[in-house]
Order: C-alpha cells, then sequence, then structure tokens
C-alpha cells in the first residue's frame, strides 16, 4: 500500500515539473520574441514579465505537489532555452537572475500557502 502511494507521488511531481516546464518555455519564447519590438518592449520583458511569469508557474507547480527546492528552476532555464533557440544566443545574465531569485519567492509562496491550506 505504501509503495503503490509514493508512486503516485513521484508522478504527481513529474506532471507538475513537465506542466511548469512547458510553462516556462512559451513565457521565455513570448520574452524572446519581444526583442523584435524594440529595446523598451524588450527590457519590459526582461525585466518584469518573464520574472513574474515565473514567480507564478513556480508557485502553481508547488501547489500541484512540486517540490518548492525544484519548482524555481525551471522559469530561468526556459529563458534559456527559448533565447537559445530562437535567437542562437543567451539572454542577458542579470534579467535571468532575477528570474530566478523572483521564481524562488514565489516557489517559497507556493509552499507556505499549501502548507496553510492543507485539507484536512
Amino acid at each position: 500500500m505504501k509503495a503503490k502511494k509514493n508512486a503516485i507521488g513521484r508522478a504527481r511531481w513529474v506532471k507538475a515539473w513537465l506542466i511548469q516546464l512547458i510553462e516556462a518555455l512559451i513565457a521565455g519564447l513570448l520574452t524572446a520574441l519581444c526583442a523584435g519590438a524594440g529595446p523598451v518592449v524588450r527590457g519590459i520583458a526582461l525585466w518584469a514579465l518573464m520574472p513574474c511569469a515565473g514567480a507564478v508557474t513556480a508557485f502553481c507547480a508547488v501547489r500541484r505537489g512540486l517540490n518548492n527546492y525544484l519548482a524555481w528552476l525551471a522559469p530561468p532555464v526556459g529563458l534559456y532555452i527559448a533565447h537559445f533557440a530562437l535567437w542562437g544566443y543567451a539572454p542577458p545574465a542579470g534579467p535571468a537572475l532575477l528570474c530566478a531569485l523572483i521564481a524562488l519567492v514565489g516557489a517559497a509562496a507556493g509552499e507556505v500557502y499549501r502548507q496553510t491550506h492543507k485539507k484536512k
């Protein structure tokens, strides 16, 4: 009985991580596409929209069952993969690090939310 419950829990966090990776890749691709719209739009997308999207995806992934120590990794990785795939080079390091930091805060908020709203 215990092994079956552990397998269900493992499948749950893998599913949550895959969903978050897809969401982060989409957000990173949209951010990378904003580079063609001009420097102001690119700056807003890199410095504001992608970190906010990273926080939201990390929060939702933790609520879905992903460990909060893993949830912050997907947004900056998605940003890097999208930039490499579309433009062939990495995004600036500052926005990527800000995205990682804000995603870490979002993952911590998701963990706090999950602990305070446990089903009884």
